[in-house]
């Protein structure tokens, strides 16, 4: 038989990361985007009926000693996992590393000598980072241009949490300071990024005193399990939320970041104290945010809700001249209006980012 090449392609995906569900491999051979699963199963049976892949009852899918046979190069990025949580762990990272692929990141094993992004997995990552806490649910971390991003699967939101352990990906004492993690990615479910996003910036609101702290110790003791929501600390630095069909185009607002924010404003200097916006020019503090930074946007609303507590009890404050600006783009203008009386307040500006396609025909 001879196989195409989405179908190659996903035999050598699999011998590296050994576990994907049906939908994914379904998702996998779509290259067209047709979204025609009927179709799409019709090219995926082949693959187990002459037995380069094995599919169980739960949908699971596996490679089987033919496909490998294909790919005699190819070794394993990530241990055959036992058990359904660390199966559905697995199958996680498989499928962010099948998401990235579709935008052109490759995946290594290993630190590659290159400026280009490519993406290594969380077990391989452990590897080459001694002291993150066990419990952590990142996926693996996306190098890029002199950054890297650890990159989170968080489906509906409604994920388990770890926010102490999370934060070991940002440990920069000692050695660790040249591998920890500049941001955080989070890819969530298709049409559910806005209601997500309000989701996860109530929850942080919330806890905001304790959360924005700038200051806390770096551990290498295991921390307990927790059930906490997701929730965002000061030491993630940045957190932007995307997801599958908005990640090619999300990561290419997050490359291009500081150039657009050095860009927006040409008068005044960048800002490097995040509970004051990412840029100053007084009185006018803006938080430019073009790659929809959702720990951005909890620094604005606790801003100018501190700047309204103040005003109320101090009418007559010098600070009274402060204003706060925030940019973002149309689509996250739902978000950006979240709190009423943060829009409503005369200190508040909003504007929106002009598309791309608008910019480059001027």
């Amino acid at each position: 038989m001879k196989l195409k090449e989405n179908q190659l392609n996903l035999i050598q995906h699999l011998i590296r990361f050994n576990l994907m569900s049906y939908e994914d491999c379904l998702s996998f051979l779509d290259t067209e985007k047709t979204g025609d699963k009927v179709a799409l199963s019709y090219v995926f049976r082949p693959l187990t009926k002459n037995k380069y892949l094995s599919k169980n009852k739960k949908g699971v899918v596996t490679v089987l000693k033919k496909g490998r046979a294909l790919f005699p190069e190819e070794m394993p990025l990530i241990s055959t996992a036992t058990g359904t949580v660390a199966q559905q762990r697995v199958m996680q990272v498989s499928r962010v590393a099948m998401w990235l692929g579709k935008c052109g990141v490759p995946v290594f094993g290993e630190l590659q000598d290159a400026e280009e992004p490519y993406f290594i997995p969380s077990a391989c990552w452990r590897n080459i980072v001694k002291g993150i806490l066990s419990t952590t649910r990142f996926a693996g971390m996306l190098l890029a241009y002199g950054k890297r991003y650890a990159v989170y699967d968080i489906g509906d939101g409604t994920m388990e949490w770890q926010i102490r352990a999370e934060a070991s990906l940002f440990f920069s004492t000692g050695f660790r300071f040249h591998t920890r993690a500049h941001g955080m990615i989070m890819i969530c479910e298709d049409g559910r990024r806005n209601e997500i996003a309000m989701r996860i910036i109530r929850q942080t609101m919330w806890g905001r005193k304790t959360l924005l702290k700038e200051n806390y110790s770096e551990t290498d003791k295991p921390v307990r399990y927790s059930r906490s929501p997701i929730k965002l600390r000061a030491q993630y630095e940045h957190v932007y939320l995307t997801t599958p069909a908005l990640l090619a185009a999300s990561l290419e607002e997050i490359y291009e970041e500081k150039e657009t924010i050095e860009t927006t404003i040409e008068e005044g200097r960048p800002s490097y104290r995040p509970k004051e916006g990412n840029w100053e020019d007084w009185p006018r503090r803006y938080f430019l945010n073009p790659a929809f930074d959702i720990l951005l946007l909890v620094y604005f609303f606790s801003a100018v809700k501190g700047l309204k507590n103040l005003l109320q009890n101090d009418p007559a404050s010098h600070i009274k001249e402060l204003r706060y600006i925030l940019c973002v783009n149309q689509e996250d203008l739902e978000v950006a209006k979240m709190y009423p009386d943060v829009t409503e307040m005369k200190e508040v500006s909003m504007y929106v980012y002009r598309p791309k396609e608008d910019t480059e025909e001027d």
